[in-house]
C-alpha cells in the first residue's frame, strides 16, 4: 500500500492532547481514506497517536446516520504495519510525504484560537 496523497487538514484536541489532522489517501484497491492524528513528543518531533480509517461519503453520511460506522479506529494495525518493500514504518511514511512533517509541526505550534482566525476578515473602509 503505497501513499498517493497527504495532506494536513488543521488540529483537534484528542484526548487532551493537540493533534495536527493529516487525511492520507492510498493506492489501495477499496482502501477507504484515512485520517491520522499527530501529537509533539515530549522531547521533540512527532507521533502517530491515531488512525482512523474514514469512509464516509457525503452522499450517505452528510447527516448523523447511526446505522452507518463511516470512521473505525485502525490505530494498532497501522502503528505495527511495517512498509511494503520500502522500509519504513507507516507512521514515517506519511510524515515524509511532501511536506507533512513541517506542516503538521507548524499547525501544532500555531496557537489553536489562531486557526479559527486564519481565514481571511473582511476589510473595513478607512474612516
Amino acid at each position: 500500500m503505497d501513499i498517493t496523497e497527504a495532506r494536513v487538514r488543521g488540529t483537534v484536541r484528542l484526548d487532551g492532547r493537540t493533534c495536527a489532522e493529516v487525511e492520507v489517501l492510498t493506492d489501495g484497491p477499496d482502501a477507504p481514506g484515512l485520517l491520522v492524528y499527530f501529537a509533539e513528543k515530549a522531547g521533540g518531533g512527532l507521533e502517530m497517536v491515531r488512525v482512523v480509517e474514514n469512509d464516509a461519503s457525503r452522499e450517505i453520511d452528510w447527516y448523523d446516520n447511526p446505522l452507518h460506522q463511516a470512521a473505525v479506529n485502525r490505530t494498532d494495525a497501522y502503528r505495527s504495519a511495517a512498509a511494503a518493500g520500502d522500509g519504513g514504518s507507516f507512521e514515517e511514511r506519511v510524515l515524509h510525504f511532501g511536506s507533512v512533517r513541517e506542516d503538521a509541526m507548524r499547525a501544532l505550534r500555531m496557537p489553536h484560537d489562531a486557526h479559527r482566525s486564519a481565514r481571511p476578515q473582511a476589510q473595513r473602509p478607512a474612516d
